[in-house]
């Protein structure tokens, strides 16, 4: 930002530097050599008797970056941070080419643009995650977040086009509509209501300027955002670590002690002994790191969780919503425990993989842009009556413990419900709790996918042998790329019904089946042949090997390797054709020798097995 920018500019009353205002609308200035907080009143400075410096949180943006949204040029020239109970976030005031303004809000790897709609407010109906409001600005919303700050802590720099307060107690609710977000704050409350329309965006899609490099973080902080940090626990004294700028609380793998991070110094906020729970060792320890679709992840930290009754669960969140029927033939024990690993990477952001009984796992992202939901529904996304999007499940889920450290606060005994949609092999997911909705994309990978990915690191040993690397890699790519829209597509939905139903052409299950069926004859023959001869028992001896030999030939617990190559090549139908013809051409040789060889016990009335 240059001066022939300015609107106008005056000394700072406490220091005596010059302090520029961009902005005709700007209240409040932060003066960036001693932090006075001024107030703008007639284009000159009166100081407010306090100061205000932010926390260096690492941000790319700083005052003075500039971009592109909806074709309108911004520069950031403020921002206001708030540091609460439950973690901080960032709102940047962004100043437009035609003079009004905008706020873009960051809050760990999220961003969001909205714009403040001036004498408007909206009269919700309920105050509950996961509730359809009154039609507002012609869109149907659902509030996706409700936050009490009771005691916010309230900090900037640069010009605001609002006061600065001290500490504040607000009462925010998120709300969400495919791609759009609003902000409603002291929604049905006494307090001055406002609210703020716009859409979740990327950085890479904002095209910004003049954001903070590397070298300048390091120059200003002497920390590179995504950086690996070490201290020791304040309860325990064990080694902890932690990513720089992007975890707030930590909980020790020690200790299970609860720790604050303020400025990269440990504060123990909350010691626990050490849980039986605890004992159990993760597959995946906080700290490794792996080497996922060419680039570099550290995980970040581990949640395992127990699943739970979905009614328990409504009830414990006290949410008013019916459970999914499940078929009264069902019968669920709710026993099943499963481990969510938060990874990381500075270029890429966040993911989860997620680790199920018998070495099942599943890839998770977030989704910015949510489904359409059928009204009057409020977890179910339209369309999902048609058989290809269905219901497939519900259930609750409760933290046992966390280790590891995380960009918000993880408690024991949290609850969350989860109400999963579409098919086995691709699931839209929602997450329900009172104060938060949100929905993901869950995909099905491989455990030799995981091996492949965390090959590298040697503290980590994923029981299954690993595929080939690009072919771990394209199955990122695949769950990556899945939106909300694409569960609306029945083409695309059937192909992954049909993949999710173990009897693709790449699988063994397929195979042994058809061997099975075509030998279903000689099989039988063995079983209801009561003579004992010699002949008896080399047939019986013939069809137990046959198919141990099938078992062998086109199991996937053998060849493993040469599997993997014959799935690269395309070539396992083919092989697997070649293997069921030959074995059961091999049967029928050895049933017509037996047969010819004057065995009276296989001749049966009217030659019926001769043909």
């Amino acid at each position: 930002m240059d001066n022939q920018s300015l609107f106008f500019h005056a000394n700072c009353p406490s220091c005596g530097a010059e302090v520029g205002v961009h902005s005709a609308t700007s209240l409040t200035a932060v003066c960036q050599y001693c932090h006075s907080v001024l107030l703008i009143q007639n284009q000159k400075l009166i100081s407010s008797h306090r100061s205000s410096a932010v926390v260096d949180d690492l941000s790319p943006l700083q005052i003075g970056t500039s971009g592109v949204w909806n074709k309108k040029p911004f520069v950031l020239i403020g921002r206001i941070q708030v540091n609460y109970d439950a973690g901080v976030w960032n709102e940047w005031h962004a100043l437009f080419a035609d003079g009004s303004s905008g706020w873009l809000s960051e809050s760990g790897d999220r961003f969001v643009f909205t714009l403040e709609q001036i004498g408007q407010e909206i009269q919700l109906d309920t105050l509950q995650c996961g509730y359809r409001q009154p039609t507002f600005r012609g869109k149907n919303w659902i509030i996706s977040d409700v936050r009490l700050i009771k005691a916010g802590n309230y900090v900037g720099e640069g010009e605001l086009p609002t006061d600065l307060p001290m500490q504040q107690q607000v009462h925010s609710i998120d709300l969400r509509c495919g791609k759009y977000f609003m902000t409603v704050e002291n929604a049905n409350t006494k307090g001055k209501q406002k609210i703020f329309i716009g859409e979740g965006v990327s950085l890479e899609s904002l095209k910004l300027q003049h954001i903070r490099t590397a070298d300048q973080i390091r120059a200003q902080s002497g920390r590179i955002k995504g950086s690996v940090q070490t201290g020791s626990c304040p309860s325990c004294g064990g080694s902890i670590q932690w990513v720089s700028a992007l975890t707030n609380h930590i909980i020790c793998q020690q200790c299970n002690s609860t720790v604050s991070l303020s400025q990269d110094k440990l504060q123990l906020l909350k010691s626990k002994k050490k849980r039986d729970q605890q004992k159990q060792n993760l597959t995946i320890k906080p700290g490794s790191q792996a080497w996922i679709d060419g680039h570099n992840w550290l995980v970040l930290g581990a949640v395992v969780i127990k699943e739970i009754p979905p009614e328990d669960a409504l009830k414990k969140c006290k949410l008013p919503i019916t459970p999914y029927s499940q078929d009264e033939n069902d019968e669920e024990d709710f026993t099943s425990v499963w481990t969510e690993y938060l990874l990381y990477s500075p270029k890429k952001g966040f993911l989860w993989l997620t680790e199920q009984e018998d070495n099942h796992w599943s890839l998770a992202s977030t989704l910015d842009i949510w489904p359409k939901i059928d009204f009057p529904g409020i977890i179910t996304p339209a369309g999902y009556n048609d058989k290809d999007l269905r219901c497939l499940y519900d259930y609750g889920g409760q933290v046992l413990y966390a280790a590891g450290a995380f960009y918000w606060q993880v408690k024991a005994d949290d609850i969350n419900y989860y109400r999963d949609f579409g098919t086995p092999k691709h699931k839209l997911s929602t997450t329900l709790n009172p104060e938060e909705q949100s929905w993901s994309v869950i995909s099905e990978v491989p455990a030799s996918a995981v091996a492949t990915w965390f090959q590298k690191d040697q503290k980590t040993v994923i029981p299954a042998k690993p595929m080939a690397r690009e072919n771990a890699d394209n199955l990122v790519q695949e769950h990556l790329g899945i939106t909300a829209k694409d569960f609306r597509n029945k083409k695309l939905l059937r192909k992954w019904w049909r993949q999710s139903s173990g009897y693709s052409l790449y699988k063994s299950k397929l195979w042994m089946f058809v061997f099975l069926f075509l030998n279903v004859p000689i099989f039988g023959l063995a079983c209801i042949n009561d003579n004992e001869n010699e002949n008896d028992f080399i047939y019986f001896a013939t069809v137990y090997f046959s198919y141990y030999l099938a078992k062998f030939l086109l199991g996937e617990k053998y060849f493993g390797k040469f599997k993997l190559f014959l799935v690269r090549t395309k070539l396992f139908p083919y092989y697997c054709i070649i293997s069921v013809m030959i074995l059961t051409t091999f049967h029928w040789k050895v049933y017509k020798a037996i047969v010819y060889s004057g065995s009276s016990s296989y001749h049966h009335s009217n030659s019926r097995w001769h043909k």
